[in-house]
């Protein structure tokens, strides 16, 4: 009996471990193009000009799971986002200190779904990382902690501010708090219009 749930205990633990990772990703759909190609079809590869070379498969209605690398060639060609729901992404590459970085803009009579942290080393960043809209700014959230690897989100307590300017977009920042302690940490902003 013990052996069973020992292997069924790691079978468990290999699927999460094997399972697909969707982080810092976006849905996006291609545009439509009279007399052009539509439905399911691959782009990318090696010699393409998407630039991490992945192939991507877009299902019947012409979308597909975009990787952050590649979302500025795909909206360049026309494709948009595949909902009201909208988002953007922001990788702070290996940082250091409490060096600020203006994410994005939530645009006009947008409002703040949800903020998805996914930290990529093997260490927190200390006193974990503010939101606002100025520089260093913690208005929007005041300390997210962030630990070795993790993958979190702010909740609805920690969240201080998500509705914005109904006429300008609003810059946001995000900063370590103590330091990034040579983190790299990717921030998904989610977002929806009122």
């Amino acid at each position: 009996m013990m052996i069973r749930r020992l292997f069924v205990a790691i079978v468990a633990a290999f699927a999460l471990w094997a399972a697909p990772v969707q982080a810092a990703n976006i849905n996006m759909c291609s545009p439509d193009v009279a007399g052009g190609v539509q439905g399911p079809r691959t782009i990318g590869g090696a010699l393409s000009p998407v630039p991490s070379g992945a192939v991507y498969t877009l299902n019947p209605q012409g979308c597909a799971l975009i990787a952050q690398a590649d979302v500025g060639y795909f909206a360049s060609q026309g494709f948009t986002q595949a909902s009201s729901q909208q988002s953007f992404l922001f990788t702070t590459g290996v940082a250091a200190g409490t060096t600020d970085f203006v994410i994005g803009s939530i645009p006009a009579g947008a409002y703040i779904q949800q903020i998805i942290f996914s930290n990529a080393v093997a260490a927190a960043v200390t006193g974990g990382i503010s939101i606002g809209t100025t520089a260093n700014g913690t208005d929007v959230v005041a300390a997210q902690t962030c630990g070795s690897s993790c993958l979190t989100y702010t909740t609805d307590a920690l969240t201080l501010k998500r509705v914005f300017s109904l006429t300008a977009a609003t810059p946001l920042h995000a900063a370590a708090v103590t330091a990034w302690n040579s983190t790299n940490v990717t921030i998904t902003v989610v977002y929806g219009y009122f």
